[in-house]
């Protein structure tokens, strides 16, 4: 399960208002709850010291003389029993505390030291039980038992004076905290939002782009967002060379050069290949009539029909070669069908060729035509050459005998040696020529003709 994804903006706000909670709380803490806490404990023990004799006149005071003030006190015998006559309450004290209480002791004194003495609490009372002992005799023996219930509701009501004052400190300093934090937060996190989404784009393919405005700081950030420009201009060079390498060379080697982590790794491998050659027919004679741009031109147009059609078929042009072009199947990448790729490819680039050719004589532009020839077997497939030229092609007499076959057709014929007719005899038909003796080879080679695939033949007729 993916973990939930928070704004940065959220988690540096989070933080500042965390910050100042905590602040206020300790500032609550020391500045008013310990101290209550140490009101209580300093009444506890001035009350605590107070001589019992005097208990009664002190209650009875409590409510005209600020300081320790007594709500009421119980005195137990030495068995435990409430002796209520010894026993009062100050009565307006009492009547701060609880209403109800008072009007009962005024109606009826013992049930109300009755009520007080059961021990149940009662709010803004504090109960402080003192021990009474004899100091005569031999040790101290208990004489009986002080229960003094002091007054704590102006003690409280100055804590909760303190506490709601904190609360609306604490509320509008956590306002302020955690909407000056979104603010700075937002100033922090919008370039990075920013730069995010730029990395989006580029990784989308959009080299064009660069970091946003808000992204142009003098810290961090903009370090950041200037080394993004910079991977940016790397990336947008790199598949400017990727292109221009591609147009040099063909888009599957480009891509094999580029990944391969040392240049020179491409040392030679045995691949099965189907190795096509071409050549302009008669072209010796068609340059000497143009010039040199004319050339150019008439070459280009129909290498795009060459290029178009190879790459349509899976196959790689390897290089052109003047007026010639070799385009092999099967390196560098594996070819399932290289033989009846090849050929149908072959076909097709006749067929273009021918079409091209009629278009060109409309207008008054001179034409050209195709010798082809195709062959495969296992060749040795890599990078040839020195260490400052290198060029990535195939070699061995399976390429040797393609371009052996090229030599032999005329323009507009593909010829094919038996093991590439072997592939394809269900699919096309094809004509067998006289084997020719070729050089390389001590007995004459069979040679086939492929005029046309039996699906077109059958269309046509």
């Amino acid at each position: 399960m993916p973990m939930r994804r928070f704004p940065l903006r959220l988690k540096i706000a989070g933080f500042a208002g965390g910050l100042i909670l905590l602040a206020t709380v300790l500032v609550a803490l020391f500045t008013v709850i310990l101290p209550w806490r140490a009101k209580l404990k300093a009444q506890e023990r001035l009350a605590s010291h107070f001589d019992p004799t005097r208990v009664h006149a002190l209650v009875e005071n409590s409510s005209r003389v600020q300081g320790v003030e007594i709500v009421y006190a119980l005195l137990w015998d030495d068995r435990g029993n409430l002796d209520s006559a010894a026993s009062l309450a100050n009565v307006p004290l009492l009547r701060k505390a609880s209403e109800q209480l008072a009007q009962l002791y005024l109606r009826d004194r013992a049930h109300a030291l009755e009520y007080l003495a059961v021990g149940r609490r009662q709010s803004g009372i504090r109960r402080l039980p003192i021990k009474l002992t004899a100091d005569s005799g031999p040790g101290h023996s208990t004489i009986g038992r002080l229960e003094l219930g002091l007054s704590t509701m102006a003690i409280d009501s100055e804590l909760r004076r303190s506490l709601i004052r904190d609360a609306f400190v604490l509320a509008g300093t956590l306002f302020f905290a955690v909407m000056s934090a979104l603010s700075i937060a937002r100033r922090i996190a919008q370039p990075l939002t920013d730069l995010s989404a730029a990395m989006g784009r580029v990784r989308e393919g959009d080299f064009e782009i660069t970091a946003a405005p808000s992204t142009r700081t003098n810290d961090e950030i903009g370090d950041l967002a200037r080394s993004f420009d910079e991977m940016t201009l790397g990336l947008k060079e790199r598949e400017r060379l990727r292109g221009t390498l591609g147009r040099y060379v063909s888009g599957d080697v480009a891509e094999r050069i580029l990944s391969e982590t040392d240049d020179l790794s491409l040392r030679g491998e045995v691949r099965h290949v189907a190795v096509l050659f071409l050549d302009v027919r008669g072209f010796t004679t068609i340059s000497e009539k143009l010039t040199p741009t004319e050339v150019v031109a008439l070459l280009n147009e129909y290498f795009d029909v060459v290029v178009d059609r190879v790459a349509a078929h899976g196959g790689t042009v390897n290089k052109f070669i003047g007026d010639a072009a070799m385009c092999i199947w099967g390196a560098p990448k594996h070819a399932v069908q290289g033989e009846r790729s090849a050929v149908l490819c072959a076909l097709e680039i006749q067929a273009r060729a021918k079409k091209l050719s009629a278009e060109r004589t409309k207008r008054g532009l001179t034409t050209v035509g195709f010798g082809i020839g195709i062959n495969a077997g296992e060749a040795v497939a890599g990078n040839l050459g020195a260490a400052k030229r290198l060029e990535y092609t195939v070699i061995g007499d399976a390429v040797n005998l393609a371009q052996r076959l090229e030599s032999q057709a005329r323009a507009g014929e593909v010829l094919v040696s038996q093991p590439v007719y072997d592939k394809v005899a269900l699919e096309v038909d094809a004509a067998p020529r006289d084997p020719v003796k070729l050089k390389g080879k001590s007995k004459p080679v069979p040679l086939w003709e492929i005029r046309r695939t039996k699906v077109v033949a059958t269309e046509a007729a």
